[in-house]
C-alpha cells in the first residue's frame, strides 16, 4: 500500500492502489464490483512563500499546503501581510485586508478520550489527546478571509517543524478558492518577528490541478449460510496519506481471506471500500443510493488506523518524538446497546491494551463509521488517531507501525466480526 505513495483522492497512486485491492480480493475467489461516483479532483503541484521586508527578501520554509484551499498562477500572488491572529470575525475588525495576505493561527483543540467513554482501561485515565487533525475547518474560516477581501492566507501551526511538516490538514473541507499555506511554530515566529519590524510583502504560490472526474467504490460479497437474515457490512476507505491512513484496507483484506475459510457464517458479509474520505465523504449517501445493499445491512464494522505507535511533543521541551507506548485506540459503537455490550466483552476477552469503548459524539462515530451510524445502522469502529495520522512522509511512516499490535487488533476484529455475524438481534 505504501509503495504507491500518498493516495490523494483520485490521484494516479490512488487508482493504482484500487487495482491492487481489486486483484487481492479476486485472488480469494470473490467477485468485485466497481461503482463509479463523481469527483471534483484537486491535487497540489507546487507551493512556496517568499517575503520582502526588514531590509531583505527571505524564503520562508513551508510546512505544507492546506488541501483544497485554492490555487495561484505559477508566478503566485503578491500582497502585504496582515496578522489576523485567531482568524475569527473579531480579529478582522479595524483591519483592511483587501488585496492582502492574512496570517492567522491554526486552531488545535485539546481533548481527552475519557470524556466520551463507555469503557476505558485504567492506563488511559485522563491522558491528554490533542491532535492537529481534530481542527474544525470552520475555526479558521477561509470564507471569512475571502469576504474581507484577502487574496491568500498563511496559517501558523503551534507545532515543532518535524510535527508540522507534511500535515495534510484539515483533511476534509470543500474547495474554498483561497490559497493557503501552513507554517510550523519556528517559521511562524520568524514571520511574525519580520512583520513586527515593519511592513512585509509576500509572494505566495500554490499551484494545483483541478478536474471533474469519477472514482470507484469497490464491493465484494461473501455469502453466509442463511441461518440469520441480512448482512454485516465491513468497510473503510482507500484514499490516504501514509501507512496508517488507511491501513484498515489491509486489515479487511486479511478478514476477507480468513472468512472465506470459515464454514460457519450465519449471515452474509458485504465488503465496501469507499474512495473519497478526503473529498466530499458520502458513504451514507452512497448507501442510500444503493438501496439493494443498504436494505440488507443489519450492522457495520469499520476498522481504521491499526498498529499505531504514539508520537507526541514533550510539553517541557516542545520536542516531537516517540512515547514508547502504542497510540490510544478507541472502539466507537452506536445504535445498539447489544453491540456495545458485545464490544466491551470482546475487548476484555482479547485484553486489548490502551483501548477505550466510546459512545457517539457530535452526531458522529469517528471516521468513516460516522456515515452508516447516521443512517441508524448498528455500527462499531476500531480506530486510532496519532499525531501523524494525515502527515505525508517519504517513508509513509512505516516506522510508526507496530506489526504485532496491528496483528492483535486484526485478530480482535475477526473475533468481533464472528460474533456480529451470529448476534441474533441488534
Amino acid at each position: 500500500m505504501s509503495g504507491v505513495g500518498p493516495r490523494f483522492t483520485g490521484s494516479q497512486s490512488h487508482r493504482r492502489y484500487l487495482r491492487q485491492v481489486e486483484r487481492q480480493l479476486e485472488s480469494y475467489g470473490l467477485n468485485v464490483r466497481r461503482h463509479p461516483v463523481p469527483l471534483d479532483q484537486w491535487e497540489a503541484r507546487s507551493w512556496s512563500l517568499e517575503v520582502t521586508g526588514a531590509g531583505g527578501t527571505h524564503k520562508i520554509p513551508v510546512a505544507y499546503y492546506r488541501p483544497y484551499s485554492g490555487e495561484t498562477p505559477s508566478r503566485g500572488v503578491r500582497g502585504v501581510l496582515v496578522d489576523v491572529k485567531g482568524g475569527q470575525a473579531a480579529d478582522y475588525q479595524g483591519k483592511d485586508v483587501r488585496g492582502r495576505i492574512v496570517v492567522a493561527d491554526y486552531p488545535i483543540r485539546p481533548g481527552a478520550i475519557s470524556a466520551f467513554a463507555d469503557y476505558i482501561p485504567p492506563e488511559l485515565g485522563e491522558e491528554n489527546y490533542t491532535r492537529v487533525w481534530q481542527a474544525v475547518p470552520a475555526q479558521l474560516s477561509l470564507e471569512l478571509a475571502k469576504r474581507n477581501g484577502a487574496i491568500a492566507m498563511v496559517d501558523i501551526m503551534d507545532l515543532a517543524p518535524e510535527h508540522a511538516r507534511g500535515q495534510y490538514s484539515p483533511h476534509q473541507q470543500p474547495q474554498a478558492g483561497l490559497p493557503t499555506l501552513h507554517l510550523d511554530r519556528v517559521q511562524g515566529r520568524r514571520l511574525r518577528d519580520l512583520m513586527n519590524a515593519g511592513s512585509v510583502t509576500a509572494t505566495l504560490t500554490l499551484t494545483a490541478s483541478k478536474r471533474r472526474s469519477t472514482i470507484d467504490y469497490l464491493t465484494a460479497e461473501l455469502k453466509g449460510g442463511g441461518a440469520l437474515p441480512g448482512a454485516v457490512m465491513v468497510g473503510t476507505h482507500t484514499d490516504g496519506q501514509n501507512a496508517i491512513e488507511e491501513n484498515g484496507v489491509p486489515a479487511i483484506l486479511a478478514l476477507a481471506q480468513y472468512f472465506t475459510r470459515v464454514a460457519d457464517r450465519p449471515r452474509d458479509i458485504i465488503f465496501v471500500f469507499s474512495p473519497n474520505h478526503m473529498n466530499s465523504p458520502d458513504l451514507g449517501a452512497w448507501l442510500e443510493r444503493n438501496a439493494a445493499i443498504r436494505s440488507r445491512v443489519v450492522a457495520a464494522l469499520v476498522p481504521e488506523h491499526l498498529g499505531a505507535l504514539g508520537w507526541v511533543e514533550d510539553p517541557a521541551t516542545g520536542e516531537y518524538g516517540p512515547t514508547g507506548r502504542s497510540e490510544p485506540a478507541v472502539i466507537g459503537t452506536g445504535n445498539s446497546a447489544a453491540l456495545t455490550s458485545l464490544v466491551i466483552d470482546q475487548v476484555k476477552r482479547d485484553d486489548l491494551e490502551r483501548t477505550a469503548v466510546l459512545r457517539p459524539f457530535n452526531n458522529g462515530l469517528y471516521g468513516e463509521a460516522t456515515y452508516p451510524y447516521r443512517l441508524g445502522i448498528p455500527t462499531a469502529t476500531l480506530i486510532s488517531g496519532p499525531a501523524y495520522l494525515v502527515q505525508v512522509a517519504r517513508d509513509g511512516h512505516l516506522d510508526k507501525i507496530d506489526p504485532a499490535l496491528m496483528h492483535r487488533q486484526t485478530v480482535f476484529l475477526s473475533h468481533l466480526l464472528a460474533r456480529m455475524l451470529a448476534l441474533p438481534a441488534y
